[in-house]
């Protein structure tokens, strides 16, 4: 990489993170920076406060939440900060409910998210595992394509180039060398040269497959019946926009009756204006093959548990930390302790989540629906 393109980077870098300044609580300043690997820009407050002040806390099933632990220790065990913890967790699963709960207080300190550093407000929202019909090869009714990673797709960690940032820049790599923004969703469903031989799958649905996209994996039914667990490989660096925002500041839908049904109505309405509306998220999704028999797996690299997992901004909450959060819905009580496993492009900021429901027609709907206030607690290892 040239020094001029380096420079820019740079000078990007400083733009774009100058108004984040670090404001930890003082006494949670070392076990965040830890917590992630080093240091990070920050604009939260993580207030640390006893088990009580959790709401629900004690009628929680924390033999779930403890099973879902232990899954996202393969990816976190290694660190420091969770070595102990991890390892103590394997030994500690039964079920007794009791006792998964008093390792949670034995061995973590709850800490409460405050968002910007005023706020104890968040915003929790839901996904799912969808299903699609699609193909290996297309035809007549499977014609709209499923993408792999391209092998053109470059990413960049700016601290390889001694920028102390963990942000990645993405683009695409030419043939004369240079590095430059990769196609945005619309050059890429306009033109099927740009990618051709990436394709995984092929989908009858355009509307389901741009919902895909958002999900982050799914499954595929083939024609005989077979399904295949696809999940994220990589996203072309393109800011996502989410189009839900759009309809409502275009008055075509009610930001009271906003949800991803009804986004789903207005796009099978509105056939001819579909296709504008989808290109407004110029953000692009790849996917590789999965187990289906493991089910959906999340940006940590650890199977997803259903009603347990969360996806968080990974800049605030680290992958792999207990988080409890609190929410009620018009059904129930949905406050209970998740696992960070998982990020969004949607997912940002410090007390914002969004809850996977797993699969099948009832996760589909509560998951479009859901958009709740919440708060959130994040557990750090004492």
């Amino acid at each position: 990489m040239s020094k001029i393109l380096i420079a820019a980077l740079y000078i990007v870098l400083l733009c774009g993170c100058a108004k984040f300044k670090p404001d930890f609580d003082a006494t949670t300043t070392p076990l965040i920076a830890e917590s992630f690997g080093g240091a990070k820009n920050q604009s939260a407050l993580y207030r640390p406060v006893a088990w009580k002040d959790l709401s629900g806390w004690k009628k929680d099933d924390h033999g779930e939440a403890l099973i879902a632990f232990v899954k996202s220790c393969e990816a976190i065990a290694e660190r420091s900060l969770w070595a102990k913890s991890c390892a103590e967790a394997k030994e500690a699963i039964s079920d007794d409910r009791v006792g998964a709960r008093l390792f949670f207080e034995t061995h973590f300190q709850p800490y409460e998210v405050i968002a910007d550093g005023k706020s104890k407000k968040g915003l929790i929202t839901g996904y799912y595992l969808p299903t699609l019909n699609g193909d290996k090869k297309n035809g007549e009714r499977y014609r709209y394509p499923i993408y792999k990673k391209p092998a053109d797709l470059a990413a960049l960690n700016l601290r390889d180039f001694g920028l102390y940032s963990d942000r990645t820049i993405r683009g695409r790599l030419t043939s004369d060398g240079r590095i430059v923004p990769y196609y945005d969703r619309a050059a890429i469903d306009a033109n099927a040269s740009l990618l051709a031989g990436a394709e995984l799958f092929w989908t009858d649905d355009p509307i389901g497959l741009f919902f895909l996209h958002i999900q982050g994996s799914g499954l595929i039914r083939l024609p005989n019946g077979e399904t295949r667990l696809i999940g994220y490989a990589g996203q072309n660096g393109r800011s996502y926009y989410p189009i839900g925002l759009y309809l409502v500041e275009s008055g075509e839908i009610e930001r009271e009756a906003l949800s991803m049904q009804s986004i789903r109505a207005w796009l099978e309405a509105n056939p001819q204006r579909m296709w504008a509306t989808l290109h407004k998220n110029p953000s692009y999704i790849f996917f590789e093959e999965g187990n289906a028999s493991v089910g959906a797996f999340g940006a940590q690299g650890t199977p997803l548990s259903p009603k347990r997992s969360i996806a968080v901004d990974p800049s605030f909450i680290p992958l792999g930390a207990p988080v409890f959060i609190q929410a009620l819905d018009e059904f129930d009580d949905l406050s209970r302790l998740c696992v960070a496993q998982d990020t969004g492009g949607a997912i940002r900021g410090a007390a914002r989540a969004d809850f996977f429901w797993g699969e099948g027609f009832e996760a589909e709907e509560r998951a479009g629906k859901m958009r709740l206030e919440s708060a959130m607690w994040v557990l750090l290892p004492k």
